[in-house]
């Protein structure tokens, strides 16, 4: 790995100088040092990238924030630490706005740059980047140079390109398999394997989506026909928009193909986002209703993400809650998020209902859910999305035919 190239944005030329002496002791690291956001962006324009921005909110000319923003908009910043005395409330705020322009966010100096406290701030910055750069495939495109045409989009269905990863559920006491989300990728002749940000819009736009779904559907269905013929069964979940239940045509062509496969309804489940459930109509309501009527697990997704309804959660009928990730990656440094899964724990065990804590992705954070009582997880920790074929491989090795499988390269991106 290249030196770690860290840019200070600090008034005061004391502690300006504290960071730069501190930050000249460790061997591996550059550092650039502004005492004006209008300095910084004039170097930036002729270095463009940052590993780590140090920035202190409080300046005079332009604000820590607004140069965050603008310089992000620019340039290519990997991360940010803050270096101010503001309280935890507003830390708090301006850290989510961080995440929220796609900066990893190292945490807090609080005005004490101390040697420890840097080398802490450089090991977590080594950790992201590793794991970062870890995942990126060559194989896999993030952004699509062009918009996909109906005609595009429609003869990568009939061509059957469409295919499901799986995203294993795990008991977070035993790390043993639970079950798994099934997750679309796009295996596209010329740009390779497509990640759902890439296609789910456009197919929702040309009226496709439930094409896909049913064609993911078929898979799994079809995987757990395999197993049951071995004597094992293994929950699978799909994710539903909630513009899909308008009418209840999907609903009763997701029976006939369970009824066709002869699988249990119990090993189903559907996850229904949150946000979509604030506005939904009598008519989604009613199928929903029907699908529990027959059997079908059903789960609030990405719960606690947007702006959760318990009133909705405690209308419809459903069976589990998927708690969002967001919970999870603050778990070892904000109180406030331990109390908000111990609370949604409770909640599910007074509604009797089953939840899955998304988003784990290491031991500490497994250590941490352990002790507050979650049971089912999901995550890096446990493992990728990954392809039908190693998904058998890794865990089910049961003597299935694999010759079925198409063998693709694991990827990550969800």
């Amino acid at each position: 790995m290249s030196n770690i190239r860290v840019v200070i944005l600090e008034e005061h030329s004391f502690q300006r100088a504290v960071l730069e002496s501190n930050l000249a002791s460790f061997p591996d690291v550059d550092v650039f040092s502004f005492s004006s956001a209008k300095d910084a962006i004039i170097w930036f324009d002729n270095n463009y990238r940052a590993d780590i921005v140090i920035c202190d909110l409080m300046m005079s000319e332009m604000d820590g924030l607004s140069f965050l923003r603008e310089a992000n908009s620019k340039y290519n910043i990997f991360s940010v630490v803050l270096f101010s005395c503001i309280d935890m409330e507003l830390r708090r705020a301006v850290s989510q706005m961080i995440k929220m322009l796609n900066l990893e966010y190292l945490g807090d100096l609080n005005q004490s740059p101390s040697v420890d406290n840097l080398h802490i701030m450089l090991d977590k910055y080594v950790e992201l980047r590793s794991k970062n750069d870890s995942i990126i495939f060559p194989s896999v495109v993030k952004q699509v140079p062009k918009d996909f045409s109906f005609e595009d989009l429609k003869k990568g269905l009939v061509n059957q390109q469409f295919s499901g990863f799986y995203q294993p559920k795990f008991d977070v006491e035993g790390f043993s398999l639970s079950g798994a989300e099934m997750l679309a990728r796009w295996h596209h002749p010329q740009l390779g394997l497509l990640a759902p940000a890439t296609f789910i819009e456009p197919l929702i736009f040309y009226g496709l989506l439930d094409e896909l779904f049913l064609q993911l559907f078929e898979q799994g269905c079809r995987l757990q026909q395999r197993l049951q013929h071995v004597n094992r069964n293994i929950s699978l979940a799909y994710n539903l928009d909630i513009s899909q239940l308008n009418c209840p045509k999907l609903v009763y062509q997701i029976f006939e193909i369970v009824k066709s496969f002869n699988i249990h309804p119990r090993f189903i489940t559907l996850e229904i986002t949150e946000t979509g459930l604030l506005a939904a109509p009598t008519f989604n309501m009613e199928n929903l209703i029907r699908l529990r009527m027959q059997g079908f697990e059903l789960a609030m997704d990405d719960f606690g993400a947007a702006y959760s309804s318990l009133a909705r959660l405690c209308e419809l009928p459903f069976s589990q809650i998927k708690l969002d990730s967001c919970f999870v990656r603050e778990l070892g440094i904000e109180p406030r998020c331990q109390a908000a899964i111990s609370s949604v724990i409770a909640l599910s065990q007074a509604l009797n209902m089953d939840l899955v804590v998304e988003g784990i992705e290491t031991n500490s954070q497994l250590s941490l859910l352990q002790q507050l009582g979650c049971t089912i997880g999901q995550g890096f920790c446990f493992s990728r999305p990954i392809d039908e074929h190693t998904f058998i491989q890794r865990f089910l090795p049961l003597g299935l035919e694999l010759g079925e499988c198409q063998e693709v390269s694991v990827e990550c991106e969800q």
